[in-house]
């Protein structure tokens, strides 16, 4: 057993909310339920731009493999908390720049992982329950081994991602784990929810705990946001509100409020 699997939830409950189908909701998916929507509007309470910011680090997303695949050569990635499927995912974008990339999903929830593997997986496609506490181990899980050429460079993504994990995954030093197994050259991609406001966060916190049943880590500082990037040589601009990092139109504009998404993509240059 892959260390760290006990933490996976095995069922889906629809009576507590779901982080992936909350992110459904804010982007105007169809795969949520009453529990979902009640916590989306609670978040919402405290923190009126959370639907803004769930579509901000999206687009940070699609914007981060496009640049990977385009400007660096990438054709693997490995996805934690790839949440449940959308219209344009990361296997879409990555292969109209590079027809012959390999895509990982990892996530938690049994949910997203049904969905994926009945709408995403396909050629050079796989979906894996797992999270960053079985890191670097869930490397070796046949789905990701027999896509994955860990003697090529890697591109690892945890957007939106960290925050949500229960406290109890130790993600900075899971991600640290991570990245000493992948070979030179390869990359992180990663955000996090962020606020200098420490009542604010603790309020979100709270609204999340019990929302989830205890599924969910904290929003975080902005050196916690940062630290994972140490030893990584950063792209431009660095860490930054993910609107900021390199924007469609060359305007891009932070969400405004006191609750922001922090992220950016590392090298590991040796």
């Amino acid at each position: 057993m892959v260390q760290g699997r006990e933490f996976l939830p095995e069922t889906i409950d629809l009576n507590r909310a779901s982080v992936p189908r909350m992110y459904d909701y804010f982007l105007g998916g169809k795969d949520h339920y009453p529990a979902d929507r009640e916590a989306c509007h609670r978040l919402l309470d405290q923190a009126p731009q959370s639907r803004l910011l769930a579509r901000a680090q999206r687009h940070f997303r699609l914007r981060a493999v496009r640049t990977l695949a385009l400007a660096h050569g990438i054709d693997q990635f490995v996805e934690f908390g790839c949440g449940l499927p959308r219209w344009e995912n990361t296997h879409t974008t990555a292969r109209r720049a590079r027809p012959e990339s390999k895509v990982v999903y990892v996530d938690r929830d049994p949910m997203v992982v049904a969905h994926g593997r009945a709408l995403m997986e396909e050629a050079g496609t796989a979906v894996v329950q797992g999270d960053l506490s079985q890191a670097p181990g869930i490397l070796s899980h046949p789905d990701i081994a027999n896509l994955v050429d860990l003697t090529r460079p890697v591109a690892v993504l945890a957007v939106s991602y960290l925050h949500t994990l229960p406290d109890r995954t130790g993600d900075q030093p899971a991600i640290a784990r991570l990245i000493d197994a992948l070979p030179t050259g390869s990359f992180l991609v990663a955000s996090q929810l962020i606020s200098r406001e420490t009542e604010l966060a603790n309020r979100i916190d709270a609204v999340m705990h019990d929302a989830t049943g205890g599924q969910w880590g904290h929003v975080r500082s902005v050196p916690e946001a940062t630290i994972l990037f140490n030893g990584l040589e950063l792209l431009d601009p660095g860490v930054t509100d993910v609107s900021l990092w390199r924007p469609d139109d060359m305007q891009g504009r932070p969400v405004p409020g006191p609750l922001q998404e922090l992220g950016g993509i590392g090298q590991k240059s040796r």
